[in-house]
């Protein structure tokens, strides 16, 4: 059963009565299945973001299919939502070293910024060493990077996705508590993540204990996100990039 349709309007319906304006990164494929779901995103003022043209790691691809197939889906969904497509969202933050060709296609395809990179180790995909405030790559394309939390010696990605779902929430207040003026902190989830009704199902592309993670405390998604997104929130992040001095940045 596709369940896309019924949990991305659950979190655009969350997303109004939040009064929540959110950078939504629409995967190519599932974008031309459900056009009706990019339609109302833009309608309703949120930003339409590109998640990749298939929900696949960045490296299962060759440099050619890559640029092909995120050159179509940019311009499907440019021309469903009738407005620019500046933002890129690698599926599972695939941007590493062995992938890092992509970011020259990412930049001459006319994005404005990346986000992308998880700045540490992981157990899919992590970049350890870059910077943990938004930087330039060397094409002058701009990254966000996944924020983290230093604590006892990790970092943890303490806002969004699994570890949100998983952490105790006194991680999440201790991160902001300590976030610095140079971050961009911005939250994330996948519409999957609040479906506490999915069959369990093998998940392509991960391993099988980020299989069995994916299922895990589903039922406190909305909860924990209502709790993110309650006090003071900013805007989307193609609002941020374009106002952002790039000869400030690293």
């Amino acid at each position: 059963e596709d369940r896309t349709p019924t949990m991305v309007n659950l979190i655009l319906d969350f997303f109004g009565e939040l009064e929540i304006k959110a950078s939504v990164f629409f995967v190519g494929d599932v974008a031309k299945k459900h056009p009706s779901l990019v339609l109302r995103a833009s309608n309703e003022g949120h930003e339409i973001g590109l998640h990749g043209h298939e929900h696949v790691p960045i490296s299962s691809l060759s440099p050619s299919e890559f640029r092909t197939e995120t050159y179509a889906a940019r311009n499907y969904l440019q021309d469903i939502s009738n407005q620019p497509i500046n933002g890129f969202r690698a599926p599972m933050m695939s941007v590493v070293p062995e992938s890092s060709w992509a970011l020259s296609i990412i930049s001459e395809l006319g994005f404005l910024y990346s986000s992308s990179v998880l700045p540490a180790s992981s157990l899919l995909y992590g970049w350890p060493g870059l910077p943990q405030q938004p930087f330039l790559w060397s094409g002058g394309l701009i990254e966000f990077p996944c924020p983290l939390l230093r604590l006892f010696g990790l970092k943890i990605p303490y806002l969004g996705g699994t570890y949100l779902r998983l952490f105790p929430d006194f991680l999440r207040r201790f991160g902001l508590q300590n976030s610095n003026s140079k971050e961009i902190l911005w939250t994330y989830c996948h519409p999957w993540e609040f479906d506490n009704n999915e069959p369990y199902h093998n998940l392509s592309h991960v391993g099988p204990l980020a299989n069995r993670i994916a299922w895990l405390r589903r039922s406190r998604m909305l909860n924990r996100m209502r709790k993110v997104l309650s006090g003071s929130v900013g805007p989307p992040l193609g609002e941020i990039a374009n106002k952002i001095n790039k000869d400030a940045l690293p």
